[in-house]
């Protein structure tokens, strides 16, 4: 494949992720001949593809070799989400410690840090702490929702309660506001609670084919 055939491909790949669609990407990419590629800004689209469409050994390969010449926050930081997606703890800690040594602040470090916890199974209590801190530099409604159901698996229920509560004054609306106010529901029906559970479980399905 040519030079320009490769920068025609590249084009239409970014057309397709500035629209979000990744299986068309994915396609395209697949025709692409990466041994040439150079240009660091296409590996780093490349690599979106491929972590979009759960490829995830194609995009470490990808990203080990663009370490190799630059180590950006980027790089680190998808270094770190995709080790921790193939269960690579040791490394994702590794990466994760030169992450924080760039941006100490971020709050994606306490992101970072719960998700391996959760993966090796550590207490819930460590987990909740993680959750607890994040909150305080960033309040997001996923990582808040999680915290909720992280209280509820540790029988706190009342700060379950707060918790749903908080999300749903503060965000107002979207999937996870809906969700708090099922899991809210689930603790005050005295009856029909599987039906409730159910619809938690749906909703969970919706958010994982979108």
């Amino acid at each position: 494949m040519s030079r320009y055939e490769n920068k025609v491909k590249l084009r239409e790949i970014k057309k397709h992720i500035s629209k979000k669609d990744y299986e068309t990407a994915q396609r395209i990419l697949d025709t692409i001949n990466l041994d040439k590629l150079s240009n660091r800004l296409d590996m780093s689209q490349i690599v979106e593809v491929y972590i979009a469409n759960s490829r995830y050994e194609e995009a470490l390969d990808l990203l080990y070799k663009m370490y190799e010449k630059l180590k950006t926050r980027k790089i680190l930081f998808q270094l770190v989400n995709v080790s921790i997606k193939l269960g690579n703890f040791r490394e994702a800690e590794e990466f994760l410690r030169e992450y924080i040594d760039i941006v100490p602040e971020d709050f994606y470090v306490y992101i970072f840090k719960y998700q391996i916890n959760k993966k090796k199974g550590k207490p819930l209590n460590e987990q909740i702490e993680l959750l607890e801190k994040l909150k305080t530099v960033e309040y997001i409604d996923k990582w808040s929702y999680e915290l909720a159901k992280l209280y509820y698996k540790s029988d706190m229920l009342e700060e379950c309660k707060q918790e749903c509560l908080d999300i749903v004054i503060w965000f107002g609306k979207g999937l996870y506001v809906e969700k708090a106010k099922i899991l809210l529901a689930y603790f005050e029906a005295d009856e029909d609670k599987t039906s409730i559970i159910q619809e938690l479980k749906r909703k969970s399905d919706i958010k994982s084919n979108t």
